[in-house]
């Protein structure tokens, strides 16, 4: 049994939700949806047993990527299901493993191969909690009964997160929960930083800026301190609120524009049409690749300074050159950090930039979005370039002028404008935004297509459903 064979096994033995038997109807999808939405942000508000809040804390860029809220039942968030699901696209993007997406059944394989990964990295990272957060010099039942209690929790946790997720992409709701995760944990992170009345140390949330704007103004303090943060970590200032509109119109602007390629059908001679190509080809893939390798070396950063500080010393060194400003440091998270920090911010603008573009290049390889693959199925569809004749190799090359280029300044913008919001200090992080922005964006194109479905029977028919 090769070691697919044994995760696809694997998750085929995990407990899982079942297909409903009658499509559910828009307003009962959007009813489980909320539903599922809900009873993740009541996880992520209950604390763990056995541990103190204050015992564990996220960086914020783990609370975005991960989902994650610290010292709660959220406390891994979906990390071993974004980490699975990665890696199973890597491993058959690179064809390190022979599955065909294609075909139904390998299809299936997968989907049980990744479930079986994601609970392999539940039990890892649970594991690995329960240690760090009860060791201690001597070894005692008592600490050994409340780890495993503490490893408990976040086992079952977890992967009734991942159950969630299962439930709705089975078709019980819309999308995926993983992205509804992501955009409630975004949205969170930014009301509080706009509404929050109280300060939440273990998750780097501030009071928000509304109520300290008030505060100031009731008290007749300094206004001037407000627009620009120069003070404490996390404290969100005028000029962060500003370029958090703003950075959202620019995403939602550039996400819409297209680049148009003319092509012909062999079946429907005459009429031409175009297919568009994303201006941001890659669209925020290759922020959430550096997000999830800085964040995944933080929380072994974290988890190693409770056994071996040589190690942790390494780890945070490393973590210093993925987050701006660096974790624990005293630095405000503001446009005034990168004069307090102009090297930090080269560093940290070099590395998230290289990496971004590289991860970009990346992923249209091994995610079937190169020149060779799009040509492939454009061949397969007997869809045509006018004047071209209908060769892979020739529809290749032209793919080949447009997709390139495309991957690389797509990669580089939205890298460029990861970083440059994180300058400026916006509400969620950069990499939140574009998350949230793109998982909107999707959200409404896949609203409006459950509607039309709906008063438009006909259309179900024609696209197969």
């Amino acid at each position: 049994m090769s070691f697919i064979d044994f995760l696809a096994a694997l998750g085929k033995d995990l407990p899982a939700v079942r297909k409903p038997r009658h499509k559910p109807n828009l307003n009962q999808k959007i009813m489980w949806s909320i539903l599922a939405v809900i009873i993740y942000l009541v996880m992520s508000s209950v604390p763990l047993y056995g541990i103190q809040s204050t015992s564990f804390s996220n960086f914020l860029i783990e609370q975005v990527i991960f989902a994650s809220t610290a010292g709660t039942l959220a406390q891994l968030g979906i990390g071993p299901i974004i980490t699975a699901g990665l890696i199973m696209q890597i491993l058959v993007g690179s064809k390190l493993i022979n599955i065909d997406l294609g075909n139904e059944d390998d299809r299936a394989k997968f989907t049980e191969a990744q479930k079986g990964l994601a609970f392999i990295f539940i039990l890892i990272e649970a594991s690995l909690f329960g240690y760090v957060l009860t060791k201690s010099a001597s070894i005692s039942s008592v600490q050994i009964e409340l780890a495993t209690i503490i490893t408990a929790q976040l086992v079952a946790a977890t992967f009734f997160i991942l159950l969630l997720d299962e439930m709705i992409q089975k078709g019980w709701g819309l999308g995926s929960g993983v992205s509804l995760f992501i955009f409630a944990g975004v949205m969170k992170i930014i009301f509080w930083y706009m509404f929050g009345i109280v300060t939440v140390s273990s998750q780097n949330l501030p009071v928000g800026f509304f109520p300290t704007l008030i505060s100031l103004i009731a008290s007749h303090g300094n206004l001037l301190s407000i627009i620009v943060n120069t003070t404490k970590p996390f404290e969100p200032d005028l000029v962060g609120l500003v370029s958090t509109i703003i950075l959202i119109i620019l995403i939602v602007y550039l996400t819409s524009i297209n680049i148009q390629i003319p092509v012909t059908s062999q079946r429907l001679r005459g009429i031409r049409r175009t297919i568009p190509l994303n201006f941001l080809y890659v669209s925020s893939i290759p922020v959430i690749f550096v997000s999830v390798l800085g964040a995944d070396i933080q929380l072994f950063a974290s988890l190693s300074s409770y056994s071996n500080s040589t190690i942790a010393s390494i780890l945070n060194d490393i973590v210093n050159a993925f987050e701006f400003p660096p974790p624990n440091s005293k630095i405000p998270h503001s446009v005034y950090a990168v004069v307090l920090d102009p090297v930090g911010a080269v560093i940290y603008a070099i590395v998230f930039i290289t990496l971004g573009v590289l991860f970009g290049l990346i992923w249209v390889e091994v995610a079937g979005l190169d020149p060779a693959t799009q040509a492939k199925q454009l061949v397969e569809a007997g869809i045509e370039i006018p004047g071209m004749r209908s060769n892979t190799k020739m529809i290749e090359a032209i793919l080949s002028k447009y997709i390139y280029p495309l991957a690389f300044f797509s990669s580089l913008i939205i890298s460029a404008i990861a970083v440059g919001a994180t300058f400026l200090g916006v509400y969620g992080t950069g990499v939140g935004i574009l998350l949230a922005v793109t998982i909107a964006i999707q959200y409404y194109s896949l609203l409006a297509y459950e509607r039309s479905i709906e008063m438009y029977p006909l259309l179900r028919r024609l696209v197969g459903e």
